[in-house]
């Protein structure tokens, strides 16, 4: 496997965890059981019969989007998309 694919997939999850955390607002327990299950997931043992490359890209991808989600929230809280009108909606639709 050659390096510049495991820096493609690599980029690519961190990428996607950052473009989620600026358009999609979740609450802090979310962001907090992301970083949770990424730990999970970096401390697990593998999966039976699944050794390789393969593994450590899945295994390596999930990781760091659960953990760049769930730390980037501080940092992009206040630059978060807003919808069209800027001040998102109301609850009594007025």
């Amino acid at each position: 496997m050659s390096t510049i694919l495991v820096y493609v997939v690599y980029g690519f999850s961190v990428a996607l965890a950052l473009v989620s955390v600026y358009f999609f607002h979740a609450r802090w327990y979310w962001h907090v059981l992301s970083v949770l299950a990424a730990l999970a997931v970096g401390f697990s043992p593998p999966l039976p019969g699944w050794d390789g490359l393969s593994r450590d890209l899945v295994y390596g991808s999930l990781f760091l989007f659960l953990l760049v989600w769930g730390l980037a929230e501080p940092f992009v809280h206040r630059f978060h998309h807003r919808g069209a009108g800027g001040a998102g909606l109301s609850p009594r639709g007025a």
